[in-house]
């Protein structure tokens, strides 16, 4: 018993269907570039930062970091610095935001968010450098 062959038609789709296709990618691109305008998750330029702390429980790589309830990066490692006992989180932060040198970081989280690493700008005229790091370390006692 011989299997059925499919009909192929060799014949391409109508201009209707080609124009309908090419408008709904339009359409899509244009919303992406809106979204992107509109929240500023568009920029692609990022530096390492460490972030010490004397808690850092609850987040986990991949949190956001945020600067005034805006995300400005994400955390990509945290560890235990054995010579304090202080958490240590490493984040990558935008490019074109420069932080003071005075600036420290808390842990927050709202009713319908994971916790989240917020920090909390200084006033310091000194800004600090890629791969720096902010936070102060514990006071040995």
């Amino acid at each position: 018993m011989a299997l059925p062959i499919p009909k192929v038609s060799l014949r391409g789709g109508n201009l209707f269907e080609t124009a309908l296709s090419a408008l709904v990618v339009l359409v899509a691109i244009g919303f992406l570039v809106f979204i992107f305008q509109r929240t500023g998750t568009g920029h692609l330029g990022s530096y390492p930062l460490r972030i010490r702390m004397a808690d850092a429980s609850g987040l986990v790589v991949g949190s956001d970091v945020r600067l005034g309830g805006t995300k400005i990066g994400s955390v990509t490692d945290l560890w235990l610095d054995k010579s304090d006992y202080s958490a240590v989180v490493e984040a990558q932060i935008r490019d074109d935001l420069a932080l003071p040198v005075d600036s420290h970081g808390s842990i927050s989280s709202s009713t319908l968010s994971n916790p989240y690493l917020s920090i909390a700008p200084g006033h310091a005229a000194q800004k600090v450098r890629p791969d720096g790091e902010i936070g102060t370390r514990p006071a040995r006692r």
